[in-house]
């Protein structure tokens, strides 16, 4: 049952075409995620959808009369409330934990966002428009939108970057590019799974029809060199003029047979050559490790006044190592990159490497001179320099106009991309990440992510983007009881681990052996094989290590 239809849908601004001809049905009570790169036209689609704006040709018919739609745009000055005692209105304020006299204008970003979410789906609506949504919802109040859409009996369509959202959510995916729409049943891992086989084989039908036309093409070709040397010959002999001009004919009537079959075939089914997704291409390549151990913390111990962020902290961190730094916001994430970096004061000791570099990569991305070209901050002395950086820079998404534009001037996911250019002409050792999808839209941040797996140095990165983080993470650093642990384990296994209910004592049992693991290793990476004692911290390890497994098995 489809609660309407988009029907041949474009919408133009003067002469660019945001949409072109896209069609889709939209089924009563499913959620349908938008997806596309940025500027592609999904924020236009639900604005047409609301009704604030009309298709330049085409219709969106509804069956039977128009449903009644709630918008929850992206940026919204006010909470957006026509009946500010709507029972409704607070029942979902105290799913949210929002407080219950809390301002609109003094409130944080995470709570302005719940108490807009609060009155927009308080309105109970047939179809909800939901345009980024989970921007700064800490995993709790995800958590509860996921169950609220999940439960809920309106048509969503929903605008994100959250990939673990939609995958949670999503029943079909409308994936809007160059202008083009097409409907994937499922959600977002399946969409990326199916989008690729249908590339591969549109790309192997592609190579097929060409391999034919090319081989038809050839056929007329020598039918032409035939028909050509018979037209020739019908005018030099003088008995066997007629002979040649039948053969000429012939072939002739044989070219326009081919051609017109052809050029039947093709019209009937033409094979287009597969667009090149849009996307971003890093190029990070991390220089040759220095060591085993690139970081090491010994019972540090960080504090603002009185309040105490973290206390008796010690881990290390080998080469190599993708360690995801995971806990809730005002944790010491980021405090914790600058402890590393050196700006920031602390109790005990926090070990580097000598001669490592280290690539730090904030939530901001504002340390940029403000008035400084891309031109200049890249500036370089040599033609085969200042090529290779274009070639990069182009890679990147940026265009011939970005060049002489000043940083300030550029958005925050540009900025993102110039500061990992830096780390790409530098040969970063360590790149220190923190929130480095936010501003990416979703082909750069699939990007961002094959390049980062195959980045050869160690990575430390702090990300709400949960999806991001179980691709990425080899290990994760837990920001909780007011302390920091390493884990070793991936994030996908925490969580099921975290899921479990274990006894106390094993869980206990389980925390002191990795602590005690990860000082052996500590003790291993200053020695070589043959030193001595080597061999019996050697043991020790491979006992912990066992023993560790085992308990993950029960």
């Amino acid at each position: 049952m489809l609660i309407g239809t988009l029907n041949q849908v474009s919408v133009a601004h003067g002469e660019t075409v945001i949409l072109d001809g896209v069609s889709a049905d939209i089924p009563v009570g499913a959620c349908i995620a938008v997806v596309g790169a940025n500027g592609a036209g999904k924020t236009t689609l639900l604005t047409l959808l609301s009704g604030e704006i009309s298709p330049t040709s085409g219709s969106i018919n509804w069956n039977s009369k128009p449903p009644s739609i709630t918008y929850f745009r992206q940026e919204q000055d006010d909470e957006g409330v026509a009946d500010w005692e709507r029972s409704e209105t607070h029942m979902y304020r105290r799913k949210w934990k929002v407080p219950e006299h809390a301002e609109y204008s003094s409130a944080s970003g995470g709570e302005r966002m719940k108490m807009r979410l609060s009155s927009a789906l308080a309105e109970k609506s047939g179809l909800i428009l939901l345009d980024e949504p989970t921007n700064h919802l800490d995993s709790d109040s995800l958590e509860e939108l996921i169950k609220i859409i999940s439960e809920g009996d309106a048509t969503y369509f929903i605008v994100s970057h959250d990939r673990h959202f939609i995958d949670r959510t999503a029943d079909f995916v409308f994936e809007i590019e160059y202008g083009k729409l097409t409907v994937y049943k499922g959600n977002y891992t399946e969409y990326r799974m199916l989008k690729d086989v249908n590339l591969e084989v549109q790309a192997k039908h592609y190579k097929e029809q060409q391999r034919k036309i090319a081989e038809v093409e050839e056929q007329i070709s020598e039918l032409e060199n035939w028909s050509a040397k018979a037209h020739a010959e019908s005018t030099k002999k003088a008995g066997a003029k007629e002979y040649f001009r039948m053969k000429a004919k012939k072939r002739d009537v044989q070219i326009r047979s081919k051609r017109k079959r052809l050029e039947g075939e093709l019209e009937k089914e033409r094979i287009e050559k597969p667009e090149a997704e849009i996307g971003v291409f890093f190029d990070v390549k991390g220089r040759k490790k220095k060591g085993n151990r690139v970081l090491e913390l010994k019972d540090v111990r960080k504090s603002f006044g009185e309040h105490e962020l973290f206390a008796g902290v010690s881990f290390t961190v080998q080469a190599g190592e993708r360690i995801g730094l995971v806990g809730p916001n005002g944790a010491g994430k980021s405090t914790l990159f600058q402890m590393i970096l050196g700006k920031e004061g602390f109790q005990g000791d926090v070990w580097t490497t000598n001669g490592m570099t280290i690539g730090y990569l904030s939530q901001t991305a504002h340390d940029f001179p403000k008035d400084v070209t891309m031109a200049d901050y890249f500036h370089a002395d040599t033609f085969r320099e200042r090529g290779l950086i274009r070639t990069h820079l182009t890679n990147l998404g940026f265009s011939k106009k970005h060049w002489d534009l000043p940083l300030s001037a550029l958005s925050m996911g540009e900025r993102v991309k110039v500061k990992l250019m830096q780390f790409i002409l530098e040969g970063t050792d360590v790149l220190l990440l923190d929130e480095p999808t936010n501003h990416l839209d979703l082909p750069s941040r699939e990007e961002l992510e094959k390049t980062l797996e195959s980045f050869p140095g160690t990575l430390l990165f702090a990300s709400h983007d949960r999806y991001f983080t179980e691709r990425i993470a080899d290990g994760v650093l837990l920001f909780e009881h007011g302390t920091v642990r390493k884990v070793s384990l991936t994030y996908t296994e925490w969580k099921e681990r975290k899921a479990t209910v274990l006894p106390d004592k094993t869980a206990e049992e389980r925390l002191r052996l990795e602590t005690e693991l990860q000082a052996v290793l500590g003790k291993l990476s200053m020695l070589k094989l043959g030193d001595k004692g080597y061999a019996d911290l050697d043991k020790v390890y491979c006992e912990l290590s066992s023993r560790l497994r085992e308990m993950k098995r029960k």
